[in-house]
Parts: C-alpha cells; structure tokens; sequence
C-alpha cells in the first residue's frame, strides 16, 4: 500500500482491517521524509521512490504473488516500479492506481475561474518553498503542532510501533527544500511509459473521484484510455481524499482484483 505526498502510512488504516480478515498479508510504509520515516541522502526523484519500493518488496514479500496500490504520487511510484523491475510483473496478480494522472502533477489541473484561486495558492506555495525554503521552514516552526504543514524539530517517532503517525502529520519532519523536490518530481514534464501497466491488462484497475480538483477524473481516465484492458471506475463526489472518504470503494477495487492471488 503506496501512499501520496504529504501524509503517512495512516492512509490506510480503514483498509488495512477488512483485507486482512479476509487473510491477506497488508504491508504499508512511509515514503522517505515522511512520518517515521527518515530523509536519507539520495535525490528525490520518482525513481529512488520506487527503488524505495522495490527495496521493501525485495525484504517483505520476496516470492508469491503481489496485489499493489498507490494513491496520487503513490500511484505514480507503482507506475515507475513496472518499468524498473519488469521481473516483478509476473508476480503483480493486481494494482490498484488510485488518483493517477496521465503525465505530470501540475498547479494548473483544470482550467476555469472555480480553480483559479486553487492554482494561484499552489503557484506561490511552489514557488515560495523552492525559492524561499529557509523562510518557509522559520514559519512552520512557529505554527502549532496541529497545523499539517508545522515543522518538528524533534527527530522522527521511533518505529518500533505498528501505529502509523497520523496523516496528517506527515511532514511535521519534512523540511520545506525536501517538499520543493518532492513536488518537483511530480511535475517533471511528459507522460511516463505505460509498456509495465500494459503488460497487466485485466489486472489493472484505475479509481479515480468525480470531484477532485487536485487530480481531475480525466486525467486518470487519460491513463486508462492508453491501456485499454484495464478497468476505469469513477467514484462519484470523491475528492482527492477518495481512500478516506470513500474506503469501501477502495476495498472493494482490491478485493476485485484478489482472487487470482489466492489461488496461489
């Protein structure tokens, strides 16, 4: 389970039960400079996201079949890892691409006056925290312990627990310059290769939310109109918290696709 930008492990938390009580072994993680997890030193990039990936799977289910999903960036990272290990698609009974746009992330998602207040507050923040990331990180330090963008200058929570930190405390250890990179992974220009996805045909499943604005409906459904095996399921009045808001739809996609794992 591959979380998006901003938030942790927690994302999964209404999932995680149902899926294991039906016996499937559910693994999630918090991506690199977020929650208990620690910046390390390699560049952000989609692709040391993905070897992040392919280093737990490698560690926590090295043989047997795999069913995946990721959420936004999360998505994207599973979209990286089957053009990096096309060993492992054999293996992939079944991913589930939650929120995944065709191409990059962009301020700008749709055009018109309702957004434009939204692509306004996104152009500044990005331009702020890539420019200005030391004023930044000074402001965050000042904000309550609440606020999900409030910088902690303790070190991250000790792992040794099962509980996730609370999504909503994501960054509370992610410094401002370690968000500017994140995002500009994110926003690197073009659409990404879709020969892995393709090779799953059936076993791909794409949800997107009929009320995101952060990654509109059509920009997944773009994705999925390039693999024209994979199934599309729009989830309607969802919003860019879709697994949140709307786990069942979640559960119910991974349960889905799930039956052919079993059978091994």
């Amino acid at each position: 389970m591959v979380h998006g930008l901003s938030v942790t492990a927690d994302l999964w938390r209404l999932h995680t039960p149902p899926l294991a009580a039906q016996g499937i072994r559910v693994v999630r993680y918090d991506q690199r400079a977020h929650g208990q997890s620690t910046r390390g030193t390699a560049p952000i990039r989609l692709e040391k996201l993905a070897d992040d990936l392919s280093f737990l799977i490698d560690n926590c289910a090295p043989h047997g079949p795999l069913v995946l999903a990721g959420h936004s960036m999360g998505g994207m990272i599973l979209q990286t890892l089957t053009t990096m290990r096309p060993d492992l698609l054999p293996r992939i009974q079944g991913l589930l691409l939650i929120s995944t746009p065709d191409g990059p992330v962009t301020t700008r998602p749709v055009p018109g006056p309702r957004t434009r207040l939204l692509s306004w507050g996104r152009d500044l923040l990005a331009h702020t925290c890539t420019h200005a990331p030391a004023v930044v990180d000074a402001i965050r330090r000042r904000l309550p312990r609440s606020s999900p963008w409030a910088l902690s200058t303790a070190a991250p929570p000790s792992g040794g627990t099962s509980v996730p930190v609370a999504c909503r405390r994501g960054l509370h250890h992610t410094a401002t310059r370690d968000i500017a990179a994140f995002w500009q992974a994110l926003a690197i220009r073009g659409s990404r290769p879709v020969d892995g996805l393709r090779t799953l045909g059936p076993r791909l499943t794409l949800l997107a939310g009929s009320a995101d604005v952060h990654v509109p409906a059509g920009h997944t459904r773009a994705l999925a109109l390039r693999l024209p095996q994979a199934r599309f399921v729009l989830t309607d009045q969802a919003t860019h918290t879709l697994p949140i808001r709307h786990p069942h739809a979640v559960v119910e996609s991974l349960t889905n696709l799930l039956p052919s794992a079993r059978n091994h």
